[in-house]
């Protein structure tokens, strides 16, 4: 065999070898997976802001028809119940916006787990050589 040929290569070499391809392949595609899956979660966001808008103006429609009400009550209760709704909303959105804060913080980015399990495996064949 002259100096310059590469050694012959194996055939657990090329099984290997196909191997890392393929895993390489599938890693790079859940990536992208997780990519797409990232963008819907920012245009789920998008959705809620919406429609929390939607929720809000609604519910100045209900303020202003409590306003009414507490017009229409008689004088020396107006500012009592004009108070006690007034808190009662402002507890209300409070409680909302701390439930969506709860719900949307960002944990550990989607399919994480699975990318890192694929890149063990990469590794893991890396290493037999």
């Amino acid at each position: 065999m002259p100096p310059n040929e590469p050694p012959p290569r194996g055939v657990f070499e090329s099984l290997r070898r196909l191997c890392d391809a393929g895993l390489g392949l599938l890693q790079n595609r859940v990536e992208l997976l997780a990519v797409e899956i990232q963008e819907e979660k920012v245009r789920l966001v998008r959705v809620l802001i919406l429609a929390g808008a939607m929720v809000l103006l609604g519910n100045m429609a209900a303020v202003l028809g409590t306003a009414t009400i507490v017009v229409l009550v008689d004088k020396s209760a107006q500012v009592p119940v004009l108070i006690a709704l007034s808190v009662f909303y402002l507890l209300a959105a409070l409680a909302a916006f701390l439930a969506l804060r709860k719900l949307l913080r960002a944990g550990p980015p989607p399919l994480n787990d699975t990318v890192s399990e694929l890149k063990k495996d990469r590794d893991w064949l890396n290493s037999r050589k």
